[in-house]
């Protein structure tokens, strides 16, 4: 089975090689991977991976946010899982806007109206469920408006900043 996901705002394709007793192998852009999970008191997974045939622990946790979306903590990287739908990928890419992938808190916002912004670029910070969100910017551009405040409690699917293609 093969799925198209956006992890971190880079979409990659991922394929389930075998999963079972808690062991999972997969292909990640044609890079195979191998994790044991065990499931803690807290809700949270104890994460082998074996690397080099050792088997290295980390502490992971996610957070369904939306229908398609987790929020995945691994050891101390956080990053935003989203499953990407087929004839998706174009919409998502064209996409520069950051909005909420679900309700929260508006932390910080980091950049300004007339600021030139990346692609991956972080451009607000947002709290929710006790997590801190890191939004960034689907692609280059810049930033033509801010749209929420810091303090600001928001709704899924707010956008916090309007950013429009750079002009050639």
């Amino acid at each position: 089975m093969k799925k198209n996901l956006r992890i971190a705002g880079q979409e990659v394709t991922l394929e389930a090689l075998q999963h079972a007793g808690g062991s999972l192998r997969f292909m990640l852009n044609e890079t195979q991977y191998h994790f044991r999970a065990h499931a803690l008191p807290d809700g949270s997974q104890l994460l082998e991976q074996e690397v080099d045939g050792v088997l290295k622990r980390t502490r992971m946790h996610a957070v369904k946010m939306a229908a398609r979306m987790k929020h995945v903590q691994l050891g101390e990287d956080e990053v935003l899982v989203e499953e990407m739908l087929p004839g998706a990928a174009a919409q998502a890419a064209s996409a520069l806007s950051p909005r909420s992938p679900m309700p929260g808190l508006v932390r910080q916002i980091l950049v300004a109206p007339g600021d030139e912004v990346a692609s991956g670029q972080p451009i607000a910070l947002m709290e929710a469920m006790k997590l801190q969100i890191t939004l960034t910017a689907g692609g280059a551009g810049i930033v033509e408006a801010l749209l929420v405040a810091e303090g600001d409690m928001i709704a899924e699917g707010t956008e916090l900043v309007r950013i429009k293609e750079k002009s050639a």
